[in-house]
């Protein structure tokens, strides 16, 4: 959140939307780490056991409820079906999801194939609405 908050605090010329909860939650990264995660790493963090070959499935989220849901379900997958591949993609700016054409935060359609593939099934995590 303060990696987050810090970079809506220097950006101009755009408009930031910051939900956030109240609750405290568990704190995966350090602040450097999340950092990482939040800038250099296109804000997309990649936490898988597919160790860098073409997964089974992609789980991704959006959010922390969403998060801590989706790695809940990955651990349940891991623990019945140890040797299927799980790409986890954690998604801190959902403009990533847009095509670069179409927002200035936006993946390129390789980088986009990178993270999420072209032929696996992509299961998303959002509590959100869609349209």
């Amino acid at each position: 959140m303060l990696s987050v908050v810090d970079h809506c605090l220097r950006s101009r010329n755009y408009v930031n939307v910051v939900v956030a909860g109240k609750h405290a939650l568990p704190q995966w990264l350090t602040m450097d780490e999340a950092v990482v995660h939040c800038t250099k790493d296109r804000h997309l963090a990649v936490a898988s056991n597919d160790q860098g070959s073409e997964p089974d499935v992609v789980m991704a989220c959006c959010g922390d409820t969403p998060t801590l849901e989706i790695l809940a379900a990955v651990s349940i997958l891991r623990q019945h079906l140890p040797d299927l591949k799980i790409r986890v993609i954690n998604v801190v700016d959902l403009m990533k999801l847009q095509s670069a054409s179409e927002h200035p935060h936006g993946l390129s359609e390789p980088d986009y194939d990178s993270l999420f593939t072209t032929d696996k099934h992509i299961i998303f995590g959002f509590h959100g609405y869609p349209g």
